[in-house]
């Protein structure tokens, strides 16, 4: 145990110093984010900027009353400045201001523009002599607004600097966290590597110790026959994982090869002859090649799923699901990927609820659908219909295409097995085994029955929801 204790001394460290540079160089780019979305002094530029504006177009508007125009109206321009002084002096803006020391002068501005204010209630009689009055208020208020501007903008300029001085502090120290996340990953593939190695050598080791178990078995037959006879078993499973999956690249090879090699054939044809192909021929040879992409994802998909059963990494979570919507939803999604109009409901008189995983039995009725409409001639109508017996719901699936020779029935749930009438007909030979093994998994089944050259009938078995369903007869 001590010695087999700091091989995992090192990993974690890795692993810890990994996440701890990760986390620290997120939370430096968040700080940024948040410190870069910071616009206050911004706004408090535009905001006195706005203030003395006004207060300019206030001074000219009293100054031409005072010169007898009649249309200037003083007291508008004094509502604007009013109020970009009113928006100063509301909480975040006048906490800057205290900040920045510059809360007195905006006090005296508006101690000024409460003074202007009641002179302009007096009445217009003598308008030049209210004008100075005006103008004797409006010339501190005007200096008031400068030294605030002014104060801003030395403040923006300091802030600003201060800010890239942080950001070029958070830039050196997430470029470091980036060395630092490097230096780990490295540490931890170096890591891998050297524990790779250990189990080749152990693996070297384990056939050399068995090596010289079977001889101390050769000569103590009698003591270790049990022994021998065990790792003869686990030779022959061995063998057996062997084949199969030496079977199943044989297979995924050779049903790969067809459809690239529709592929490649037409693409070629239309790269030469594209100009001179009539629009039809290249929709046909379009459509040729969308058979052939779609057949190589069906391919993939069947060869992930067996693999993912193999591993055990099918999990069902059933829960209460209309099967009435989910065999109608799956003739649709068929309808529209194929085009196909043959598929004929027959939906029960009452709703079915069955206890299932949504996603496994979309997976098990696409592949019972494809398989009906694949293996029934063009004109003949594939029958869907739905029921319930008892505890269990159930849809059956009826074509009336090349059937299945009764002496293939009995294998025809085994993988890779094809029925001898079938050989001629894209396939892998996986979708009715993985169909059943999902069924299963839910508690339910895929049975069969047919007859050759005259069809064949495919039906799901599910548990029904409880409380839900009583024996439904199709309509």
């Amino acid at each position: 145990m001590s010695s087999g204790r700091p091989a995992y001394v090192l990993p974690g460290v890795a692993i810890l110093a990994f996440v701890a540079f990760l986390g620290f160089a997120l939370f430096r780019l968040f700080l940024i984010e948040e410190d870069m979305r910071d616009n206050v002094d911004e706004n408090m530029l535009w905001v006195t900027t706005q203030a003395q504006v006004a207060s300019h177009r206030f001074e000219q508007a009293v100054g031409r009353q005072a010169l007898g125009h009649p249309h200037d109206a003083p007291s508008l321009r004094l509502d604007v400045l009013f109020s970009r002084l009113m928006l100063m002096d509301e909480g975040p803006q006048r906490r800057y201001l205290r900040r920045v020391d510059l809360e007195a002068p905006l006090d005296d501005v508006l101690a000024r523009l409460e003074a202007i204010d009641a002179l302009m209630q007096l009445p217009a009689e003598g308008v030049a002599e209210r004008a100075r009055a005006i103008q004797r208020e409006l010339d501190p208020l005007m200096t008031g607004l400068n030294r605030i501007a002014t104060g801003v903008m030395k403040e923006e300029w300091e802030a600003t600097g201060a800010r890239l001085d942080r950001y070029h502090a958070s830039l050196l120290q997430v470029i470091a966290a980036a060395v630092g996340i490097l230096i780990c990953g490295l540490l931890l593939t170096c890591l891998l590597i050297h524990a790779l190695r250990q189990r080749r050598r152990a693996q070297r080791d384990l056939m050399a110790h068995r090596d010289h178990l079977e001889e101390e078995v050769e000569r103590h037959i009698g003591r270790y026959r049990q022994t021998a006879e065990a790792l003869a078993r686990s030779l022959k499973r061995e063998k057996g994982v062997s084949e199969f999956y030496r079977s199943f690249a044989g297979m995924v090879s050779h049903q790969f090869r067809t459809p690239l090699a529709v592929i490649d054939s037409g693409l070629q044809r239309l790269i030469r002859r594209h100009d001179d192909m009539p629009p039809a021929q290249r929709l046909e040879r379009y459509h040729r090649l969308r058979e052939a992409v779609a057949q190589m994802t069906r391919l993939v998909e069947s060869s992930l799923t067996a693999a993912r059963l193999d591993g055990d990494q099918v999990e069902s979570r059933p829960a209460a699901c209309s099967l009435t919507d989910l065999v109608a939803q799956a003739c649709r999604l068929q309808r529209e990927a194929h085009g196909e109009a043959r598929l004929q409901i027959s939906e029960p008189q009452a709703p079915l609820e069955a206890w299932c995983d949504r996603s496994l039995v979309e997976q098990i009725l696409a592949n019972l659908l494809s398989n009906a409409l694949k293996y029934s001639p063009p004109a003949e109508p594939v029958r869907v219909q739905l029921g319930a017996e008892g505890a269990r719901v159930y849809c059956r699936i009826e074509d009336h295409g090349i059937g299945i020779p009764d002496e293939d029935l009995p294998r025809l749930f085994e993988r890779f097995f094809r029925s001898s009438n079938a050989r001629g007909i894209s396939g892998l030979g996986l979708g009715l085994n993985i169909a059943r093994h999902l069924a299963r998994l839910q508690g339910g089944d895929v049975t069969v029955s047919s007859v050759e050259g005259e069809g064949t009938t495919f039906t799901l078995w599910l548990p029904a929801a409880t409380g839900r369903n009583q024996d439904v007869e199709p309509r």
